[in-house]
């Protein structure tokens, strides 16, 4: 499968290039943004990148399913499947801010094995391909392994996506670490895989295009991305995530999170 998987990581890196093609254009122009029933932001290069993104795939690997966060599931039986995430923080596009980015994801047979976080302003992106390592703009980039808790610094989602046990397992966590910012993203993961951040956390709101291109790029960078169970992530995989640099550190997350210690 590696010669695939090399294959196909031209294809991720084509496919972001597209969609910064797409997106520098409208984040330097004036656009309007509206909110889906569930209040959640849509843009019209939301929809421009995910069509432009689908057809590019339904070009180059026909027989591929694809999951993407504007239109939904094609052929998800397939043993390949795309996950795209054409903006990933669209209010923060539609305000022109900076923290957000274009998520790229290949599953097979439903688990992640090529993911991209690409920030098309900054010309910042993350690969992660199983078994070939992660890299920043191609350098190489590995996780910090030497980070306790009390020295760790934490990315936390934004404080209102946190609500009930949930929000039990935030406030603990937010206790900690030695400097914590808040709601930095996807490129808050592309920071811990470069060893800039030791913990990232999100809540139950995320849904698979949100999770899937983070997992290789933290697993490959020697991290660990898990739901807060301690569960592996896949194709399937809703709701509340947690990051850390070393198998060590998560181990003393995770019993944080669920009431351990």
């Amino acid at each position: 499968m590696v010669d695939h998987l090399t294959e196909f990581a031209r294809t991720a890196n084509d496919l972001a290039d597209a969609a910064g093609d797409i997106l520098r254009t409208a984040w330097f122009s004036e656009g309007a943004v509206s909110y889906k029933a569930d209040r959640s932001a849509l843009t019209e290069a939301d929809t421009d990148v995910e069509n432009r993104l689908r057809n590019l795939i339904a070009h180059r690997h026909p027989d591929h399913g694809i999951l993407g966060e504007e239109f939904g599931a094609e052929d998800l039986d397939k043993e390949f499947v795309w996950v795209l995430d054409p903006i990933d923080g669209t209010r923060q596009f539609g305000a022109r801010l900076l923290n957000f980015g274009v998520l790229i994801a290949l599953c097979h047979h439903g688990k992640p094995v090529i993911g991209v976080i690409d920030q098309p302003i900054g010309h910042i992106r993350y690969c992660g391909i199983k078994g070939g390592g992660a890299t920043l703009n191609g350098r190489c980039i590995t996780s910090r392994k030497d980070a306790d808790l009390d020295h760790a610094v934490l990315s936390l989602a934004n404080p209102n996506s946190f609500c009930g046990e949930s929000r039990r397992g935030f406030d603990a966590l937010n206790s900690t670490g030695a400097m914590t910012g808040f709601d930095g993203g996807c490129l808050a993961y592309g920071a811990l895989a470069r060893g800039m951040v030791d913990v990232c956390l999100n809540g139950p709101d995320l849904d698979p295009f949100d999770i899937c291109a983070l997992v290789p790029i933290v697993e490959e960078a020697g991290g660990c991305i898990t739901d807060w169970s301690g569960a592996p992530l896949s194709l399937s995989s809703r709701g509340a995530i947690v990051a850390s640099g070393s198998i060590q550190l998560h181990e003393t997350v995770l019993d944080l999170l669920t009431g351990q210690t």
